[in-house]
């Protein structure tokens, strides 16, 4: 099967619009989102109606549970991402945010596991660097030979030996340093990540347009592939 997992949107209608476009390119045979699909960019309503349509499978990512007000952690909710929570639920309105909060934590397939963060929790942080044994342990648990996650923002393909771990990297908010918009293709086994441009520039200013919480600063993540320093 040709898989694509496609994850982190993070509300950025321009990257969605390339990645589908490149999606017509490679032609998989399902694509299933990672999770963390609206809050923290400016376009989260346009974002939701489109992969709705589309009918995808999706798991469950922390900033979509974070739109659930009970799932999100107290020493959080003056945080960056608090702060996005409230903005992004105001905008999606309920039902859109009973959709999000209600995805499931997992899907598998014919060998394949995906999950936002790790197998149970979409919250907890595996490291693109993280030993062998981490991921064995972690990854081992999901019962299958290919494990694919998102949630770091960082692409990258681990062989373990029966075992590969792969992080689809993000289509919204890079944190490895290359700021196109990212997924991850499986075909027959075999992992490769697909880079997309799109405009970004045009999404940095509809941050401030619409006067969304730390706009600059995600102006700047956009531009830089990195968190920045504030």
């Amino acid at each position: 099967m040709r898989l694509a997992v496609v994850s982190d949107i993070h509300g950025n209608l321009a990257a969605l619009e390339a990645v589908l476009a490149d999606l017509e390119q490679a032609r998989p045979d399902a694509v299933v989102l990672g999770g963390d699909l609206a809050l923290g960019g400016p376009h989260p309503v346009e974002v939701v109606d489109r992969l709705r349509q589309l009918r995808w499978p999706s798991v469950l990512g922390n900033t979509d549970e974070a739109l659930d007000e009970q799932h999100l952690p107290e020493k959080l909710r003056a945080s960056f991402v608090g702060q996005a929570a409230t903005r992004t639920r105001e905008m999606l309105g309920p039902e859109r945010v009973a959709w999000l909060t209600s995805l499931p934590l997992e899907w598998r397939s014919d060998g394949v596991a995906v999950v936002h963060a790790t197998p149970g929790d979409c919250w907890a942080i595996v490291a693109h660097d993280a030993p062998d044994e981490k991921l064995r342990e972690v990854y081992g648990a999901a019962g299958a030979p290919n494990a694919i996650y998102g949630h770091i923002h960082h692409a990258y393909v681990r062989e373990l030996g029966g075992l590969k771990v792969a992080n689809s990297g993000s289509v919204s908010l890079s944190l490895d340093g290359d700021v196109r918009a990212c997924y991850a293709l499986m075909d027959d086994g075999h992992i490769e990540h697909r880079r997309v441009e799109y405009d970004i520039e045009h999404v940095a200013s509809d941050f401030e347009a619409i006067d969304y919480p730390n706009a600059q600063v995600y102006g700047t993540w956009l531009r830089t592939g990195e968190f920045p320093n504030r």
